[in-house]
């Protein structure tokens, strides 16, 4: 590099040229300023630079007395990174030290205002808990700088500890580092060494024993959570902040309430709805709505109760156990696949876990791709049906203003302009869209007690105050059921998912045929 720019230099010289374009001088320029422009001129930019900045303080080094531009790297001849057996494949990433050093110090993620990244930043304010603080605190632990001794260095577990895993930085930094997937390998790493919290344990577990709870025995817990003397215990064992109420159960899961009442309507168009932890066992409303909505769509649904997509586990760092079982839900999705069926998801987190983690643990990278390329958020699907005039009917809505909040899968992996392209297409209501970012429960998250105020701070800075904004006649629109819960907790209104808010009414026999020959 350095004798292709001597070369180039000399070339600029001769044609008289010019020495910088769109970029200016900085580190890789700086250092033949001199010889471009000479002794006196050079000598004028040194003065004006003493004047105003006498202490050097301003990017220093930068323009004027620049080192050559093989010094000072960040990455030189004797740079070597300690090595690891990771449990993600980096199918697309190419590496875990890849994925480390993409991050270009460029700091988008220390933006206070608009899109969702980074959020533990915009209420700290600390640049450790941006996106970049922690890639560099990454990488001075796999190369042992700075008195960082690996991955499960203390200070970087320090680091890492408000990263909310929101994905946000997977689209919105523009090399694209997804700090949430690197923060699971560190967090697997430390449960290699034994170093795992009652809480944890608690947490991995929980994903096994939610079905169980469901249904009798539901009433029942979900009064004992809600006592004082739980929440008090819950906070001094488990460190859940009392504060909260954990999510409630139901009394009757999706899957039984589908055994025994969904009649199919013998249609030859057929989707799979995949039964999530949430839809199944906590919301089954939600489900319930979503089979409604697409009936009415004119689709035959069949209810795919196949086990969790394991988002908790990959969130929380339980990537083994994550590969595990999420290599069985996805060997059980493939007969729906295999039918041709497109599994449909209501929970944005669940969606980005079968077309993102899901297929890049797995080691059948076919059945990765088959995953990958069939899975779909139920409103991408049924906006995509509306857009090429599959679904022929309208979209009603049931209020006749909607605040709409992303989740941040959502926006870091398909957007919402799903549900937005469905709205639009009402013209007897208007909706919203809160440029709130992340609302700060993150699955666990906020409910932990050193996180409780972080979580609350981060809800604070605009998704509530656009909430309270609102009158109480405007429906709150929000997909992720951590959003809900936020929600509820710090602006005390009810969310709905997006499928209870619209209903879609099927063209007549008398007027499809009129449509059609209009079409013709």
């Amino acid at each position: 590099m350095k004798e292709i720019s001597d070369e180039i230099f000399h070339l600029v010289m001769k044609y008289k040229g010019s020495w910088s374009g769109e970029h200016g001088d900085g580190r890789d320029r700086g250092h033949r300023l001199k010889d471009f422009f000479g002794d006196e001129v050079y000598q004028c930019l040194k003065d004006v630079k003493n004047i105003f900045d006498p202490k050097g303080l301003l990017n220093p080094h930068i323009i004027i007395d620049v080192p050559p531009m093989d010094q000072n790297l960040r990455i030189n001849p004797s740079y070597k990174t300690k090595h690891y057996d990771f449990v993600y494949k980096y199918r697309h990433d190419h590496s875990f030290e890849g994925l480390v050093h993409n991050c270009s110090g460029v700091g988008v993620c220390r933006n206070h205002y608009g899109g969702t990244m980074c959020p533990s930043f915009r209420a700290t304010s600390e640049e450790a808990d941006s996106t970049r603080g922690r890639a560099n605190a990454l990488r001075l632990a796999i190369s042992g700088q700075l008195g960082f001794d690996g991955l499960t260095d203390p200070k970087v577990l320090e680091t890492m500890d408000l990263c909310l895993s929101c994905k946000a930085c997977k689209s919105e930094c523009p090399s694209n580092v997804d700090m949430a997937k690197l923060k699971s390998e560190v967090l697997q790493k430390k449960y290699d060494e034994g170093k795992i919290t009652l809480r944890e344990r608690a947490i991995n577990a929980n994903v096994d024993i939610v079905s169980r709870i469901a249904g009798w025995k539901a009433p029942l817990v979900n009064f004992v959570q809600s006592t004082v003397i739980f929440r008090f215990v819950a906070e001094k064992i488990l460190g859940v902040d009392r504060r909260r109420v954990l999510p409630t159960y139901a009394s009757e899961s999706l899957n039984d309430w589908y055994q025994k009442n969904y009649i199919t309507n013998g249609s030859r168009k057929k989707v799979a709805l995949f039964a999530d932890t949430y839809i199944n066992f906590h919301e089954p409303q939600i489900g319930r709505a979503a089979i409604r909505l697409l009936n009415e769509c004119g689709y035959e649904v069949v209810l795919a109760n196949v086990g969790c997509c394991q988002r908790p586990r990959i969130s929380n760092g339980f990537l083994e156990e994550a590969k595990r079982a999420g290599t069985k839900t996805a060997q059980n999705l493939l007969k729906y696949i295999n039918e041709g069926m497109t599994i449909l998801v209501c929970e944005p987190s669940c969606t980005s876990a079968l077309i993102y983690d899901i297929p890049d643990l797995i080691e059948d990278e076919n059945m990765a791709n088959v995953l990958r390329e069939n899975v779909k958020a139920i409103d991408v699907f049924l906006a995509e049906a509306l857009a090429t005039g599959e679904l022929k009917g309208n979209f009603i809505s049931k209020s006749s203003n909607i605040l709409l909040h992303g989740h941040c899968h959502q926006k870091a992996s398909f957007g919402t302009s799903g549900m937005k392209a469905v709205y639009g297409s009402i013209s007897s209501m208007s909706c919203t869209e809160s440029d709130s970012g992340c609302c700060g429960m993150a699955g666990s998250f906020g409910y932990e007690v050193e996180h409780y105020d972080v979580s609350k701070k981060i809800s604070e800075l605009v998704l509530i105050p656009a909430v309270k904004a609102t009158d109480r006649e405007t429906a709150i629109v929000a997909n992720g059921f951590s959003c809900r819960h936020q929600i509820k907790d710090f602006a005390d209104r009810k969310a709905i998912h997006w499928v209870e808010s619209v209903d879609f009414i099927p063209l007549s026999t008398h007027e499809l045929s009129t449509a059609e020959h209009h079409e013709v």
